[in-house]
């Protein structure tokens, strides 16, 4: 018989990987404090991340985030929701919310691409 692919459907690769994220409802404005809520990444690449949260934020919603990454570096981005889960880890509910990039600078998101292959290159998958 016949073994069945998956076909993968994303447009960029994935890094499991915990980094801090700080989200909130977009605001409008490029003051970056105040009214955050903090979660961490489950995983993230150039185009988005699953977002562990307190509560799931309804499909559509527009964040802002800023997203802590390795050498101190802040990554600012405006992105959205589009969907959510809740998974058992160890017996325990955890909410994840599903999000895509919407604008993010060009050398955060260089920044962001370089994170992601080292981390697949360091786990020992061949990325070319």
């Amino acid at each position: 018989m016949e073994e069945t692919k998956r076909v993968e459907k994303r447009r960029f690769v994935r890094l499991e990987t915990t980094i801090p994220v700080k989200y909130r409802a977009c605001q409008n404005d490029s003051i970056f404090s105040g009214n955050f809520s903090v979660g961490r990444s489950k995983n993230i690449s150039a185009g988005g991340l699953k977002l562990a949260v307190g509560r799931h934020n309804p499909i559509d919603t527009k964040l802002d985030m800023e997203m802590e990454l390795p050498n101190n570096v802040l990554a600012y981005t405006t992105a959205k929701v589009l969907g959510g889960n809740d998974e058992q880890i160890n017996g325990i509910t955890h909410r994840f919310d599903r999000v895509v990039f919407l604008e993010m600078d060009d050398d955060v998101q260089g920044t962001l691409t370089r994170y992601v292959f080292e981390g697949l290159r360091k786990k020992g998958m061949n990325i070319r």
